[in-house]
């Protein structure tokens, strides 16, 4: 019943406010459940809704379609774990394409472009990598240990490297602040991120810009797509009109 209750508030909340995302007459069972992490510039919680890179057209995208929704802040891992399942109507938010995740869940059209990626090493390690022009270079690297979130996809190109070259890795189950400060205690010597986000991500997670390097390599890949990933519990129908919804990527 809590959780009924909290669907409730927060939809006839939305509907008196006219922030929220609902459709009169929907039934509650109905709603969908955005899923979302506070991860500056992608996802920011703002009132009832959601500001940020990907967060701002995804929940547009839902208010525009009249599709009724409740955000819920969720572990990354847990979010993942209830698409798999497909037990209810979930949503998440900025997700690269994989093509396993497609046998149980429904990818949305792009939301976000990411710019490429940048190598984030704390700067007293950063010698360890000006011998290396690329990220291969740094694959090979058998002393190098990456850093890399669990389920977690870098987006096709770097996901193929990763597998083929196979650097030594610690997997982590934390968030992307938690992960920075990993870093800098050295836990592990580098992680991958968008640029867009890496100084925000320094600075929430309490660090200054000179304390991290952001080495950025001419060969790395372009920027992946995001897009909004559901569980087959959504409708196919709520989700064309989802897409008729998100707005043209530049």
């Amino acid at each position: 019943m809590r959780v009924v209750r909290v669907v409730v508030k927060s939809l006839v909340l939305g509907c008196l406010s006219g922030v929220s995302v609902c459709t009169l007459g929907a039934g509650t069972d109905q709603a969908v459940t955005l899923h979302y992490i506070q991860r500056p510039p992608y996802m920011v919680r703002a009132g009832e809704g959601l500001t940020g890179l990907t967060g701002g057209p995804s929940y547009r995208a839902f208010r525009d379609a009249k599709i009724p929704v409740v955000l819920q802040e969720t572990p990354f891992a847990r979010q993942m774990h209830y698409l798999e399942i497909n037990a209810g109507r979930d949503c998440m938010i900025g997700m690269f394409k994989k093509p396993e995740r497609e046998k149980f869940a429904r990818y949305s059209k792009p939301i976000y472009q990411d710019k490429p990626q940048v190598l984030l090493t704390a700067a007293v390690h950063a010698e360890r990598f000006a011998a290396h022009t690329s990220v291969v270079d740094v694959f090979n690297d058998k002393r190098l240990v990456l850093l890399v979130k669990l389920a977690y996809s870098y987006g096709a190109t770097l996901d193929a490297l990763m597998e083929k070259y196979q650097p030594k890795r610690q997997t982590t189950v934390d968030e992307n602040l938690a992960m920075v400060r990993q870093i800098k205690a050295g836990m592990a010597d580098y992680m991958f991120m968008a640029p867009e986000e890496a100084s925000g991500a320094i600075a929430a997670a309490g660090y200054r810009p000179q304390d991290f390097k952001q080495v950025k390599f001419k060969n790395m890949p372009e920027g992946e797509y995001r897009y909004l990933l559901c569980s087959k519990n959504v409708p196919q129908e709520w989700m064309q009109r989802l897409n008729a919804s998100i707005k043209g990527i530049k």
